[in-house]
């Protein structure tokens, strides 16, 4: 069994992971000139592969998304991990079709892609919707995940003395300010320096849970854990999730498919990085890179779920939300704690100041600099735009701690607010990147009715299917009401491409393909052996969607491969 650890232990080691990042973060970034647009936002286009793949991995690994799976595998099964697994063909499609595309025209943010497709009313829309988006979804998640993880983690409300709510508020007010001087000040390269070693961070820390976890189970022999875990009640081992559970298999094929899409291939503070690779080889390689991180994540985010099972057995907690701290602090040894305390807390200042940055970015770029400052330099921009951006920080950490209100919990709120705000820009994005005859109204007019059923859908507890079913079948019938406004409103201004950006190599990454391919084979893999076809011996009698599993299939071949021999198209006539 581990060692207590000692609060004084604990606060030192926290302290030291947590300076050795502000240090190192200032070090790489204190020559860098921060007073021009490429600099500041794009991180002078100096970003490599494995750069951008840590902060890929930070920037999606918010404390909500680790407290928030090891929840959901604790209470059911392993069907979450779809979550983090099924993301491979989106980051294929963004880094073999997208990117190129991106970074060969310059693009610093997604509008203006937009911009250039539809014209300034779709750009001005859409960036009011990533904005909307990580002002009341993003940010205040990221703040409250961070805050909880790091109230049980320490045990605050004892050592404050004061209750779980004032202690929420005081740690939001405290990430927020640390967070907000990372992003502010450090721009994208500052962001990227600090993501990269809390990845590392994260990376050696969720190993270290896993192992010593496993030990735990096993009573101190690591293998004898193993065989526990993978040999008696197997069907927690499950990652074929039934018409009942929280991620029916099915929605892999539906709904899903279409978050994870607007998630990996359009969402401003994923895709910035990819803007900020120093040529397209280094941003392709972070992209594929990332994509085997996420495979990674069932053994530190998912795993602990069925390790907390073993330890404690079913329903434990009256909050599972509690659970991933709570057994860090149990079964780590002592000084350990801290450091896996400073890792989550860079998690959660990764994803808070990535968000934020973007935020700052979209402002800047999409609405004052067009609207107002077309005449200003970028040094006043950027000075004028950390203004708004101290006004988000506040803001959020206010609409933060209201999340404990929520009656479906952390997790459900940040996953139905993505899902809210992203398939609408998803489907203009994709229609319009491959469509020369969709139109800006058509678009606009889609856009705002996807919003509105979606909302519609998403929070009407009555409501007789998944959500993520109801998000894929509601994506389907945009797009052919886009096509068909298109015939009624159609397209009158020419589609003129913007200038090549004369500073990138858009060499593709040499290895692309065979590393891409196999990353798509450890997915299907990883599917099978979290399965009755492999670990799973005992598995629970289920109900498959098959109907909706057939439907989504052709959809998201379609989804898939027209874009794709489009692009070929492109490319030849070029």
């Amino acid at each position: 069994m581990p060692s207590p650890s000692t609060p004084m232990g604990t606060f030192l080691s926290f302290l030291f992971f947590t300076s050795f990042v502000a240090v190192v973060t200032y070090y790489r970034t204190r020559q860098e000139n921060l007073n021009s647009s490429q600099g500041y936002f794009l991180g002078g286009n100096s970003l490599s592969g494995w750069v951008i793949a840590g902060s890929l991995l930070l920037t999606n690994l918010s404390a909500a998304n680790i407290t928030g799976m090891t929840a959901q595998v604790y209470a059911t099964n392993l069907a979450p991990i779809a979550w983090t697994v099924a993301v491979i063909p989106p980051l294929l499609l963004f880094a073999g079709v997208l990117l190129p595309t991106f970074l060969k025209r310059g693009f610093a943010t997604i509008p203006e892609f937009l911009e250039q497709r539809y014209g300034s009313s779709t750009r001005r829309l859409v960036t009011a919707l990533f904005l909307f988006c990580y002002v009341f979804g993003g940010m205040p998640v990221a703040l409250y995940g961070g805050a909880i993880a790091i109230m049980h983690l320490f045990n605050v409300p004892t050592l404050l003395g004061v209750d779980e709510a004032t202690c929420v508020w005081i740690l939001v007010g405290l990430l927020g300010v640390i967070g907000g001087t990372y992003a502010l000040f450090g721009g994208l390269k500052g962001v990227a320096v600090s993501d990269t070693l809390n990845g590392i961070g994260l990376l050696t820390g969720g190993l270290l849970v896993f192992i010593f976890g496993v030990r735990y189970v096993g009573d101190g022999n690591f293998f004898g854990g193993i065989k526990t875990m993978f040999t008696t009640e197997t069907h927690k081992l499950d990652s074929i999730g039934g018409k009942n559970d929280l991620v029916p298999f099915a929605v892999l094929f539906t709904g899903m498919i279409m978050h994870n899409a607007f998630y990996w291939c359009t969402n401003q503070f994923i895709v910035q990085r990819c803007f900020g690779a120093r040529n397209l080889a280094e941003g392709q390689k972070g992209v594929i890179i990332a994509g085997y991180f996420k495979i990674l994540n069932v053994f530190y985010i998912a795993i602990p779920g069925i390790i907390a099972y073993h330890v404690y057995g079913g329903n434990a907690f009256e909050n599972n939300d509690f659970i991933y701290p709570t057994l860090v602090r149990d079964i780590m040894p002592g000084v350990f704690v801290g450091f896996f305390a400073a890792v989550i807390f860079g998690a959660v200042l990764s994803t808070y100041n990535s968000v934020l940055n973007s935020s700052v970015t979209l402002f800047a770029i999409d609405i004052y600099k067009p609207m107002w400052g077309s005449h200003l330099s970028d040094d006043v921009i950027i000075k004028r735009s950390k203004w708004v951006g101290c006004f988000l920080v506040i803001f959020t950490m206010f609409v933060a701690p209201f999340i404990m209100k929520f009656q479906d919990g952390l997790f459900v709120y940040m996953v139905k607010a993505e899902v809210l705000f992203g398939a609408p820009i998803f489907l203009i994005l994709l229609v319009g990147y491959f469509s020369k005859t969709v139109s800006t109204k058509a678009a606009n007019i889609t856009l705002i009715s996807y919003l509105i059923t979606l909302s519609v859908s998403q929070f009407n507890p009555a409501l007789p299917v998944h959500y993520l079913h109801a998000l894929g079948a509601l994506f389907v019938l945009h797009v052919i009401m886009l096509f068909g406004l298109s015939k009624v409103f159609p397209l009158d201004r020419s589609i003129e491409p913007t200038t090549p950006a004369t500073n990138i190599d858009m060499t593709p990454w040499k290895h692309f393909k065979l590393v891409g391919g196999l990353c798509l084979v450890l997915m299907v893999l990883t599917f099978m052996i979290f399965s009755p076809l492999g670990l799973v011996k005992n598995a629970v009698d289920k109900q498959i969607d098959y109907g909706y599993l057939a439907a989504g299939s052709v959809v998201a071949i379609l989804m898939y491969l027209i874009p794709y021999r489009i692009y070929k198209r492109m490319q030849t006539e070029e």
